[in-house]
């Protein structure tokens, strides 16, 4: 028997599971270029979007920055489900 555990983020509107998409936006200004990375879960019901994770890459032609941002009260939308596989 073999057990998995898969991760499953609810919607707190609709308690459906939520999808988890990406999305980029490309910035270019006086200071050099920008990359927006998104990560979020969505909700195939309501539409609601819970952000993730948002990266921020920086570049100014000398450096390359890259920011992380999470949310930090994903773990209160958590809910672990655990099926056994035989």
């Amino acid at each position: 028997m073999i057990r998995e555990s898969k991760l499953e983020i609810l919607c707190p509107r609709c308690k459906v599971p939520m999808d988890y998409l990406s999305e980029t936006e490309k910035i270019s200004n006086s200071n050099g270029k920008s990359v927006k990375i998104t990560r979020y879960y969505k909700c195939p019901v309501c539409g609601r979007r819970i952000i993730d994770e948002t990266l921020i890459i920086r570049d100014d032609g000398t450096n390359t920055v890259i920011e992380s941002h999470t949310n930090g009260a994903r773990k209160l939308l958590e809910k672990q489900k655990v099926s056994l596989i035989k």
